[in-house]
């Protein structure tokens, strides 16, 4: 696409609404603020300012840096309860640039020549490898190591909130799960809102399939497979118990948020059928998140369908060779 495709004024739209998603990740969560980023980055990509798409992620960076110096840092969870360092502002505006060229540029360039799954496991694993790596740094500077810095702000966050000591205890245990867990839907933002971004600027990229046509692969269902025989394992008198116990656990954290994802898409297969229009729609998502929070109901949803294919969609031999417009749905 030429340069002149966006003009001034857009660019300088875009870079704000992508530094306003990165200051998000601090003010709300990065599960919020890094689509959104993401989003306005990659349309300057796709729009022919890669350069500029480049600078907003710095800026926008260098600006959540000082922010969260003056409030709070946020990596998955509030650091709260944690000493910090004369490293901690550096480290942190680091992980900020790294995850905003990551979501944005670097996504953008993926978008069009990965397959969208594939993509955004991409982009869950390199965040939560720069978000454990920081986590990691900024322990060292303390000389707390990284299991007792993140027991330290697991008892922050508790103390903060006023919750019981059994909540900190399972959010130690499992917090590897849970960032995991939290990447693996910030990434399926990211590439939605980038796959938007594309098919607006007219570009050729990986089309995301309709949400009620989304299929996992069957073989997804190893995950709490394996899941079960850790736990079952980790009740054995044995020395390694208690690491394939918690090993488990967060296997299934995983697995829970897997199985959300084809859930969802069961319910919104369902909701297509129904005719349901969007405002109803978007509701009943928002419900069926605040529902999975309580009660794995829809995570066991998803488990179903990817057994008795409850939606009755094609799956054959086929599938392993998909047409170019379902190139992403695998």
């Amino acid at each position: 696409m030429p340069d002149s495709a966006l003009n001034g004024r857009r660019v300088v739209t875009l870079a704000i609404v992508a530094i306003v998603g990165a200051l998000a990740t601090v003010l709300f969560h990065p599960v919020i603020g890094l689509p959104v980023a993401g989003t306005a980055l990659a349309a300057l990509v796709y729009g022919g300012r890669p350069w500029a798409s480049t600078a907003a992620s710095v800026v926008g960076g260098v600006l959540t840096g000082l922010f969260a110096s003056a409030t709070l840092y946020v990596v998955v969870f509030p650091l709260v309860g944690v000493p910090t360092t004369a490293r901690t502002p550096y480290v942190y505006t680091a992980l900020v640039i790294c995850s905003l060229v990551l979501v944005g540029p670097l996504t953008a360039v993926m978008m069009r020549k990965r397959r969208v799954l594939v993509t955004a496991a991409i982009v869950a694993g390199v965040l939560t490898v720069l978000q454990v790596g920081t986590l990691a740094v900024l322990a060292d500077g303390t000389d707390m190591g990284l299991v007792g810095y993140v027991k330290a702000a697991a008892s922050g966050v508790v103390v903060e909130a006023g919750l019981g000591d059994d909540f900190a205890h399972a959010m130690l245990s499992m917090w590897p799960g849970v960032v995991i867990a939290m990447n693996g839907i910030t990434s399926m933002l990211v590439v939605g809102g980038v796959g938007v971004a594309g098919a607006r600027a007219g570009i050729e990229i990986k089309r995301i399939p309709p949400l009620s046509s989304l299929d996992l692969d069957a073989r997804v269902v190893i995950l709490p497979i394996v899941a079960v025989a850790l736990l079952a394992a980790g009740k054995l008198p044995t020395d390694a118990a208690s690491s394939l116990d918690i090993v488990g656990k967060n296997l299934l954290v995983v697995a829970r948020w897997v199985f959300f994802l084809q859930g969802v898409a069961v319910f919104a297969g369902l909701y297509e059928r129904a005719k349901f229009p969007r405002p109803v729609r978007a509701m009943g998502f928002v419900l069926l998140g605040v529902t999975e929070v309580f009660a794995p109901a829809v995570s066991l949803t998803g488990l179903a369908d990817i057994w008795l294919n409850l939606r009755r969609l094609p799956r054959d031999s086929s599938k392993t060779s998909p047409p170019p417009e379902a190139a992403g749905s695998d």
